[in-house]
């Protein structure tokens, strides 16, 4: 290389560089450093998770503002924290520095996620710490808002109490652990008795307050792992782990005594407040699918409800009672399915009088419903059915107007009310409008109720019957003398026949008591003025007996077995 095309510098050793040189060089690294290290803080402090860069010796060599925040160090910024050690940046999470520490010292580990809540903070953080190639990373995010969001979806929003499809969930995972590992828990389901009686009277504020007392105490009583729920309504569910179904069972009986202790004053009176509690165990054998499980609770809940001094009912281990209950269930859709579709058909039974040889066209008329095989279904297992779902006042109306439709003007017949219909103002509207669309005589038509249903709400069967009387209707009263006060009521229900119980008449030959019943009953009636029929006639020897005593009509099936109505109008 020429001279004149290169520089010449002094003669130093090449491995001794001047001071002026080494100087120069650690002040544009020192700069560069300070440059990356600002440019780095800022990008940092664009981020919305807490971020702390952490050295090998345990020194803060970077932190944004969030993570100050987050940390609880208020009136501080990050610079306050840089170079100072980690210890006293997340001196408020002692547990986050526990692990930090336990983290740099293992050979195994490399990061830990860890939930937190800083001391004196209503802030929920998820912490996760990295080893990085020198020092560690931070990063912390705040979850409050998710947390309180998530927290909304999954509670009740009157009673805070987890809702319908998150107990679901919990449920269908106890199911799993019973499945997995035999985990033992135990569901009960809870209604409240007259619940709506207070929701009606006092207002949906006094119902409110009422569910959340209920809320509080049934919460009182379990543990807190164990579930609290409530699906809707008046309903609540409890997930009791660790616990036997009798264990459970004292739970309920607890919650009952709890519940019932509490005084709501509704229009000015104290309202008792009661509940029923139907228990099943989480067994995954038997109800691997969660729906069956929470039938099951649910049937047993029926169940406590008709029994009226524990109100709290246990599915025993055979299930019976669940099959049953489903059973019902099964027939509850056919019903509902029949009265949507028009599937109920009618016969009648021809009601002889005794005391002539002249034979009146007279006819009980009778329902009756085939299953989907095309097989009949016994009128003594859907009836009760469709009594206990609330439809037999539609069922009534249905029957009211096919009878109407069908029946020729030379017949009379009886049709059976239920007891349901007695509270339906509007029934005697429709009763008048049916007559008149059809044009049927009110004289031709007997309307028969039972003991049992005209006692249970005498006032309101009295008018019932007066209001419909006074227009041209007849009444019979059915099953008589199966009450203890039979002929007490007897006096005050304006009826024009009295049907005795076959389960008299049936022995009349061989019983002499009930040979006595008979003639008692069939005595009085005549001599306050009313005819008697007598039912279960089922030979010629019992109507032989019935014309001796002086019955004025006899119905069963040694008179006439009931036949479709169709093909008696069309004879």
């Amino acid at each position: 290389m020429s001279p004149g095309n290169c520089t010449t510098y002094p003669r130093y050793p090449m491995t001794m560089p001047p001071s002026w040189y080494l100087e120069v060089d650690m002040n544009n690294a020192l700069a560069q450093t300070t440059t990356l290290r600002q440019q780095l803080a800022s990008i940092v402090g664009a981020i919305p998770y807490g971020i702390i860069a952490v050295s090998e010796y345990g020194d803060v060599e970077i932190v944004n503002h969030p993570a100050v925040a987050m940390l609880g160090h208020k009136n501080k910024s990050p610079k306050d924290f840089v170079d100072d050690d980690i210890g006293l940046m997340i001196a408020l999470a002692p547990d986050i520095y526990d692990k930090y520490e336990r983290l740099i010292l293992s050979s195994k580990r490399s990061s830990f996620i860890e939930p937190c809540r800083p001391t004196g903070l209503d802030t929920d953080l998820v912490v996760t710490c990295q080893k990085m190639l020198t020092g560690t990373l931070f990063v912390i995010e705040d979850r409050t808002e998710r947390k309180a969001l998530l927290y909304d979806l999954s509670h009740d929003f009157l009673t805070r109490l987890l809702n319908h499809q998150y107990f679901e969930i919990r449920l269908r995972l106890a199911v799993e652990k019973s499945k997995d590992n035999g985990a033992c828990a135990t569901f009960i389901f809870i209604d409240l008795d007259r619940f709506k009686l207070v929701d009606d009277i006092a207002g949906h504020a006094a119902g409110d307050d009422m569910l959340r007392r209920v809320a509080i105490a049934l919460e009182s009583c379990v543990s807190s792992q164990d579930v609290v729920a409530r699906p809707g309504g008046d309903e609540f569910a409890v997930l009791v782990y660790n616990a036997s179904t009798n264990q459970a069972k004292d739970i309920a009986h607890k919650m009952l005594k709890k519940v019932e202790s509490l005084k709501l004053l509704c229009a000015g009176k104290v309202v008792d407040v009661s509940l029923s509690a139907g228990i099943a165990a989480v067994d995954s054998e038997q109800f691997e699918d969660i729906r069956l499980l929470v039938n099951a609770a649910d049937a047993a809940c029926r169940y406590a409800k008709n029994d009226a001094e524990t109100r709290v009912h246990l599915i025993e281990s055979d299930y019976r009672e669940y099959r049953n209950y489903l059973q019902e269930t099964n027939l509850n859709h056919v019903v509902n399915d029949a009265i949507a579709n028009d599937e109920f058909y009618l016969v009648a039974q021809e009601i002889r009088s005794l005391n002539s040889d002249k034979r009146f066209s007279h006819y009980e008329i009778l329902i009756r419903l085939k299953d989907e095989e095309g097989k009949n279904i016994a009128p003594n297992i859907f009836i009760p059915v469709a009594e206990r779902s609330r439809v037999m006042a539609k069922n009534d109306r249905w029957v009211i107007q096919e009878a109407f439709s069908m029946m020729r003007p030379d017949m009379c017949l009886s049709i059976n009310l239920s007891g349901q219909s007695f509270s339906d103002l509007t029934l005697v509207e429709f009763i008048v409008n049916m007559t008149d669309r059809y044009q049927v005589s009110p004289r031709s038509i007997t309307f028969e109720i039972t003991e049992t249903a005209a006692i249970e709400n005498i006032d309101k069967t009295k008018e019932f019957i007066s209001a419909l009387r006074k227009l041209g209707y007849k009444f019979s009263l059915d099953d008589f003398g199966t009450g203890l006060s039979s002929y007490q009521y007897l006096k005050d229900l304006p009826v024009d026949h009295i049907k005795i119980d076959g389960y008299f008449v049936k022995d009349i030959e061989a019983d002499t008591i009930s040979c006595a019943m008979v003639q008692s009953i069939n005595d009085f009636v005549h001599k306050i003025g009313l005819k008697t029929i007598a039912e279960f006639v089922s030979s010629e020897g019992i109507e032989d007996k019935l014309k001796e005593m002086g019955v004025d009509y006899a119905q069963g099936f040694h008179v006439a077995r009931p036949v479709p109505l169709a093909d008696i109008v069309a004879a």
